[in-house]
């Protein structure tokens, strides 16, 4: 069994990821207890598939999209309310972008000895990525870190403008 866990954003700002990866089956949570969501997501390198949801039935968002060792493309959310993640792994690193050319944010993250370490977003305005990452691969674990700050922006968006958080 894979685990991924660790922090995008500061200790005030920021978000916890904890997953575990076992037999084709991600599962959950990220952020805490209150605001956050949790993940349920299955995926086949074989087959290039990766789908499911991240929150509960009613308040979620759905994945879908291609999965392979070296890249991974999928939808978070709806046609009108979600964005791509398109996402590369190259020599220990895991690259990319989430959203669009305007609307969005990079993701640069490089994992070393079980260890993951990187930016999402730019270099003013965005989150630094720690964590660990054990019998995971990069681009998996790439894709859970940059769907946390995905669920961070979408919530604190959401809080910021008067609702409160989701599951």
């Amino acid at each position: 069994m894979g685990t991924i866990s660790g922090r995008v954003g500061g200790s005030i700002s920021g978000y916890d990821i904890k997953a575990t990866v076992k037999n084709g089956v991600i599962s959950g949570r990220i952020g805490g207890m209150v605001f956050g969501d949790d993940i349920n997501l299955t995926y086949s390198m074989e087959k290039g598939f990766i789908k499911g949801r991240l929150g509960g039935a009613t308040f979620g968002k759905s994945v879908e999209g291609y999965i392979s060792p070296n890249s991974l493309s999928i939808r978070i959310g709806g046609m009108v309310d979600g964005k791509d993640l398109e996402l590369e792994a190259s020599h220990n690193s895991v690259y990319g972008r989430c959203g669009g050319p305007t609307l969005g944010f990079d993701v640069k993250i490089d994992f070393f000895e079980s260890q993951a370490v990187g930016r999402l977003g730019g270099e003013f305005v965005g989150k630094d990525v720690r964590g660990s990452v054990i019998d995971v691969e990069p681009i998996i674990a790439g894709a859970l870190f940059s769907i946390t700050y995905y669920i961070y922006q979408v919530n604190h968006r959401n809080n910021s403008s008067g609702n409160s958080g989701r599951n």
